[in-house]
């Protein structure tokens, strides 16, 4: 209630408390140490958050970060009441901390250092700088925007005052969830105007990338296998923290697909919280299971199937081990799934209406690794997954199994791998041959490949390494090798850049080039856009204008995103812009596509060409206007 009372008064509310929110999270004592802390605080937010946002109930001062803060502080409330009746230690709300601790929060601030420009954004023409630099960050705005503004996710909302559905509603919004909880706890319920949110917005994508690859390299550094020594450990979380930070993981974010690059990391939260099920308790182990499912059907839903052989794997040690569990148990486990399954089948309703073979050969654009370096990844993955079938008959029972159990797990790019290629055949079919779906597809693999070649690798081979650890020639062999981990996949190093050193890693790569733009005089259209954020109008309208250098589609979208307008009837104003690629002498071609088949809607034009347009057509003057 405090806290409740506190939130109502505009207290609790900054950034400064979105730090606190964290560290209450991380200091109630839901496991024993840091990592596995980590690891759980980041699932549970990015699993809570679909929920959250599709209920709706008008409890005065009850908004969702309100929500957010006073459940943190009753669990640790009651966590410290608990201890305090039964006299234990309260040492126990300090996580325990090894030294390989550490590598998620220097994971975290090389991230930090990434998305610099993206976190610490502070005027609007800056934000929509970056922001129209890349193609969907438009669509993920708009999406963010409407939840902030409406209370809600689109799918949920009734019709458009012009009676067609609000554009999106068939996208699973779980990412853009989560970012308008963390926006709650930051800026309050209540919407600012449009030049505030889109700064809050990009900040909250810099904040959620941090946060996956915290989440990335908390989940290795949870497995007991990367407890042990931190000189055997560090090769390996190299290798995956890099990939996520600067290699092929950095290309999701650089290229406005951060829904994407979460699930992603949630689908190596899932192989990791398998792994774990020996060590953390039954229930909340399923709990967290269902939460990072539940996340990754929200964010990106064909992501699924990198989840689903530890799905299948997780049900069938329930089934093995149900007389240990007794009925109890396994219905409270069963009641959990249930909750899984609901939110599962919500992702899969938003989807109803898209046809599956239309969405799986849709073309877009998406930056591609290195596919000689992905194809590396999922060979050496088979390469693991056949050393771990050697050893299936090895040990006693349990241990066999239990063999078995990781192979299957770890295993997972190469039955997505299967699944690749069929994709691959199908869109072969189709006229587009391989297309957006089919890269994206294949930088997931690739990216859950390498963690599950480096945990394999650290299972199989850690135990005969941990040995050498005193030697000298061993600590070098470390550190050298971790080096030469980070360079994998280009180089990093931005700082000679300038002297004719070029990174060449997606991440470093992209670093520099927002940098560079943001040197550079605002583009026209940026200012533009920016007095369109602010222009008064009572009728929706749409950029219909020629900028060398920035696709006329793209500017229209991002004419309806900041009004806040995007609706289905509307969306079909924005192929009529299409004439404008052949130059600007084509903007009365466009504006007369928009002007004649959609009498509610108006154009905006460059100032200059007001007169001649309202003169060419003067029975929709009063429906040309300029920003």
């Amino acid at each position: 209630m405090a806290v409740v009372a506190i939130r109502s008064i505009g207290g609790l509310t900054g950034w400064r408390y979105l730090v606190v929110l964290a560290l209450m999270m991380v200091m109630t004592p839901v496991a024993r140490n840091l990592s596995q802390r980590i690891l759980i605080v980041v699932v549970l937010l990015a699993g809570t958050a679909p929920f959250m946002w599709w209920f709706t109930a008008d409890v005065t001062y009850l908004d969702r970060g309100t929500t957010l803060f006073a459940l943190t502080a009753a669990s640790l409330t009651g966590a410290l009441a608990h201890s305090a009746v039964f006299r234990l230690p309260f040492r126990r709300f300090l996580p325990h901390i090894h030294v390989v601790d550490a590598l998620p929060v220097v994971a975290a601030a090389a991230s930090t250092w990434v998305v610099q420009t993206l976190l610490f954004t502070k005027s609007l023409e800056s934000t929509v700088l970056i922001l129209t630099r890349s193609w969907d960050f438009a669509p993920h705005f708009n999406m963010f925007n409407m939840i902030r503004n409406h209370g809600s996710v689109i799918a949920l909302l009734p019709s458009a005052p012009d009676g067609s559905q609000w554009s999106a509603a068939s996208y699973p919004q779980g990412y853009h969830a989560l970012l308008a909880t963390l926006a709650e706890v930051v800026s309050g319920s209540e919407a600012s105007d449009v030049a505030r949110e889109s700064i809050l917005f990009l900040r909250l994508v810099g904040v959620v990338t941090v946060l996956g690859t915290l989440l990335v390299v908390a989940s290795l550094t949870s497995l007991p296998v990367f407890r042990r020594s931190l000189l055997v450990t560090l090769p390996y979380v190299s290798i995956a923290a890099t990939a996520w930070i600067v290699g092929p993981g950095a290309i999701p974010v650089f290229g406005a697909f951060p829904n994407f690059g979460l699930g992603v990391a949630l689908c190596v939260a899932v192989v990791v919280i398998v792994q774990l099920r020996r060590l953390v308790h039954p229930v909340a182990s399923t709990a967290l299971l269902v939460m990072a499912v539940t996340a990754v059907a929200h964010g990106w839903i064909l992501l699924l199937v990198l989840c689903l052989p530890s799905v299948l794997v997780y049900v069938a040690h329930l089934f093995w081990h149900r007389r240990e569990l007794g009925w109890r148990k396994l219905a409270l486990q069963s009641a959990v799934l249930a909750v899984g399954m609901a939110g599962v089948l919500g992702a899969v309703w938003q989807l109803r209406k898209l046809s599956a073979g239309d969405v799986l050969t849709t073309t877009g654009g998406i930056a591609q690794a290195d596919t000689g370096v992905a194809v590396l990844c999922i060979i050496a993955n088979a390469f693991v997954a056949l050393a771990f079938y050697s050893r299936r008959k090895v040990g006693q029972a349990e241990d066999r199994r239990g063999t078995l159990t990781s192979l299957h797990v770890l295993a997972t790019p190469l039955f997505a791998a299967i699944l690749l290629i069929a994709l691959a055949a199908f869109q072969l079919m189709s006229p587009a041959g391989i297309t957006y779906y089919f890269y994206k597809s294949f930088l997931a693999v690739e990216l859950v490949a390498i963690v599950c070649t480096v945990i394999g690798a650290a299972e199989l081979w850690s135990p005969l390494l941990a040995s050498h650890t005193e030697r000298k020639s061993f600590i070098a062999a470390s550190l050298l090798t971790s080096l030469g981990a980070t360079h994998f996949f280009g180089l990093p190093f931005t700082g000679l850049s300038d002297r004719g050193l070029s990174p060449t890693a997606h991440g470093s790569v992209g670093v520099l080039q927002q940098a560079d733009a943001l040197s550079e005089p605002s583009p026209q259209l940026v200012q533009k856009l920016a007095r369109m954020a602010a222009l008064s109008n009572e009728r929706p309208f749409i950029y219909v204008g020629f900028d060398e250098g920035f696709d006329p589609q793209l500017a229209a979208q991002w004419s309806l995103t900041l009004q806040g307008t995007w609706t289905e009837s509307i969306h079909t104003a924005i192929p009529m812009v299409r004439p404008l690629y052949k130059g600007p002498s084509h903007v009365p071609e466009s504006i007369d596509a928009v002007l004649t088949s959609l009498p509610d809607v108006d154009v905006v034009v460059n100032p200059e060409l007001v007169p001649e347009l309202r003169a060419w057509r003067p029975q929709y003057a009063s429906r040309i206007i300029t920003y």
